[in-house]
């Protein structure tokens, strides 16, 4: 919200965001009184797709936010080239993506803005909710310190309408002796995740689509199956947690099914709502437990 209100979004503008991903991307464009437009996803990856990008592209669209969904970034070289040559705010949804690069650069460094998530389950996650707002923008930088603490310049002089949206001091403390672990975080995280990919290959399932280009740092690890109705029941007998990551697409969700946006323009998203399922990965998850997990989706696909 404070990324779309600084970049001047307002009620009448679009806002492109992918219609597979978290309820937030959208509803932070519909609470700054904006309208969301959903775009498809990329057949092979979870994350916005730049060539449905620029066929959605109309004279409404003031913004695009990609989303680098599960820790993978999204294709950002081809979304900033669509959004330059559309005048499109670039806003980065890198929530789950803290530590993400492409050639070596971090998520959060390629559009006008990038915001991150602290949310305990996060890569650097705190003991309750925060996050934090990237920008090489001087104008934008100035423009959220006001937004995010009530539009404040001096004792009681406040110049514009903002928000209460501090990062409390607790959970800045425990952040910062956090920061230094994030890199090692992210190898481990790597680590189970090839363990998954080592055991898992060669099933008629799809693994999470790692380009060479890319750092995943595996914040979420999504495989894609026609028959995830039957692992999920072989994962409850053997309790294996698991989590569905999303059963729906945003057009689907109540508050935008007023929109009237068909299924059929979502190929992938449906097709993807219907087949994710994420498994179990945390950097102290044993070997031996994504053995037993890596075992039983095994069974269950013969």
């Amino acid at each position: 919200m404070l990324s779309l209100k600084a970049a001047g979004i307002q009620p009448g503008d679009s806002v492109l965001v992918p219609n597979f991903t978290f309820f937030a991307t959208a509803e932070a464009v519909s609470l700054v009184g904006a309208t969301p437009k959903f775009v498809d996803i990329e057949p092979y990856e979870f994350n916005l797709c730049p060539n449905q990008l620029e066929q959605a592209v109309d004279d409404t669209c003031r913004a695009v936010i990609p989303v680098h969904l599960f820790g993978a970034p999204a294709k950002m070289e081809r979304i900033c080239e669509v959004a330059n040559h559309s005048g499109l705010a670039v806003i980065e949804d890198a929530a789950q993506a803290f530590g993400s690069t492409i050639d070596g650069t971090y998520a959060g460094n390629f559009g006008d803005l990038g915001c991150f998530s602290f949310y305990p389950t996060k890569i650097l996650g705190t003991y309750g909710d925060g996050g934090l707002i990237t920008t090489n923008d001087d104008a934008l930088a100035n423009q959220l310190k006001l937004l995010r603490n009530h539009g404040i310049t001096g004792a009681n002089e406040h110049q514009l309408i903002g928000f209460c949206s501090r990062l409390n001091p607790v959970q800045a403390a425990l952040l910062k002796i956090k920061l230094p672990r994030v890199k090692d975080v992210v190898r481990r995280r790597r680590e189970c995740a090839n363990r998954y990919m080592e055991r898992l290959q060669g099933l008629d399932l799809m693994l999470p689509n790692h380009r060479d280009r890319a750092g995943h740092v595996f914040n979420i690890f999504t495989i894609r199956t026609s028959a995830r109705d039957e692992i999920t029941r072989a994962f409850q007998k053997q309790r294996i947690g698991y989590q569905i990551y999303y059963p729906k697409p945003l057009h689907k969700q109540l508050p935008y099914q007023a929109m009237h946006c068909r299924d059929e323009d979502f190929p992938e998203s449906m097709r993807a709502a219907s087949e994710v399922l994420s498994l179990p990965l945390y950097p102290e998850l044993p070997f031996e437990q994504i053995d037993q997990i890596c075992d039983v989706i095994q069974q269950v696909l013969g």
